[in-house]
């Protein structure tokens, strides 16, 4: 008769500690997978764009790309409000996919005249007005500011009029005022109000190299440090002058 061996009961596992270990293998499964599902999404997400020639076969037609402000609004190619400009894009790809089909049904291919290409392209931007004002979004557009230079109390206050709406008064230099949203395209009118404040406030009395000059300003970017070939009027007065004056310039808008 054999004997039936059993391990010491020091030896036994306890069940609650196999139920901790059983626990933390799966917790550790878990992590693993969920990091393993994080870093292929931002695989996927960081795939590059690739660009390639217009006329391509389920390519996105000019601008469809362009990146667009979160929240705005812009006309759909029906005229409707409301629809996003995001949807306007995903119409612009539809009707490049729809192009692209109707293409390959009429036995048309990439290889065309560079003529036949070209002008595709063009009808694909010109059908997605969704797509063209996104585009036209992005580039830069020039800021117009009034920058003060020149002396400090040579006892004039000059007021600034941009097409009727008074922006500032300057007294000394170093002041920039942004005027760039009361700009219009065309014509435009710089009107400079001046008024003598008395000798109290004019440390340079008679002295006509003491100026205090306005210059309006056209750049890509507001700064201090602008080119002469940026400054599109220039008014002053000078320490000299004893007579209140109002004068107006005109200068165009983009």
């Amino acid at each position: 008769m054999t004997q039936k061996v059993t391990a010491p009961a020091d030896k036994k596992m306890n069940p609650f500690l196999r139920a901790m270990v059983d626990l933390v293998i799966l917790g550790l499964f878990l992590v693993g997978a969920g990091f393993g599902g994080y870093f292929w999404g931002i695989h996927q997400q960081l795939a590059p764009v690739v660009k390639v020639a217009a006329g391509t076969p389920g390519a996105l037609p000019p601008g469809a790309l362009q990146p667009t402000p979160v929240g705005s609004t812009a006309a759909s190619p029906s005229g409707k409000k409301g629809e996003t400009a995001a949807s306007g894009t995903s119409a612009a790809a539809a009707s490049a996919a729809a192009t692209t089909a109707g293409s390959a049904a009429s036995g048309s291919t990439p290889s065309s005249e560079g003529a036949k290409t070209t002008g595709s392209a063009a009808s694909a931007a010109a059908s997605h007005p969704a797509a063209v004002a996104s585009a036209e979004k992005t580039k830069s557009k020039k800021k117009f500011w009034i920058a003060s230079s020149g002396v400090d109390y040579i006892g004039y206050s000059i007021t600034a009029k941009v097409n009727g709406t008074a922006i500032d008064s300057f007294f000394g230099p170093g002041k920039i005022v942004d005027i760039t949203h009361l700009v219009k395209p065309g014509d435009n009118t710089l009107v400079c109000d001046s008024k003598q404040m008395g000798d109290q406030y004019n440390k340079h009395s008679g002295d006509a190299k003491s100026k205090l000059t306005l210059q309006l300003v056209s750049d890509a970017h507001i700064s201090d440090s602008f080119k002469k070939s940026d400054v599109l009027l220039s008014y002053e007065r000078s320490a000299a002058d004893t007579e209140d004056a109002s004068d107006t310039l005109h200068f165009t808008g983009e």
